[in-house]
């Protein structure tokens, strides 16, 4: 499953920090997020998304997914973890339960 895991572009990795509310481009601090982008990728894929579907930064649907998971996951102590990871297992559920998040009809894999 790891090889069907695309590494975030660099621009997705500042999506990634600014909603974080992070302003540095710290190594260790990108690490953590790209570990936590990938486990979404995975987890996305586990619950029945095509692996293009959940490695897409362009839906809009799958970003707010990664993001909600990095919002719910990122740090320690999170008070708002919760609130973040039921968003992002209801929205993953309604994710699972749609045609064009499930099929590899087109075929046209990347």
């Amino acid at each position: 499953m790891a090889n069907l895991i695309k590494k975030p572009t660099e621009e997705f990795m500042k999506k990634a920090r600014a909603f974080l509310r992070i302003s540095i481009n710290d190594e260790v601090i990108n690490t953590e997020i790209e570990t936590l982008i990938s486990s979404c990728k995975q987890d996305l894929i586990r619950n029945g998304i095509t692996s293009k579907m959940a490695n897409s930064e362009e839906d809009g649907l799958i970003v707010a997914a990664v993001l909600l998971y990095l919002k719910a996951e990122f740090g320690l102590d999170n008070k708002n973890y919760e609130k973040y990871r039921n968003s992002y297992e209801t929205l993953r559920t309604e994710l699972a339960l749609t045609d064009d998040y499930i099929s590899e009809a087109d075929n046209n894999v990347e």
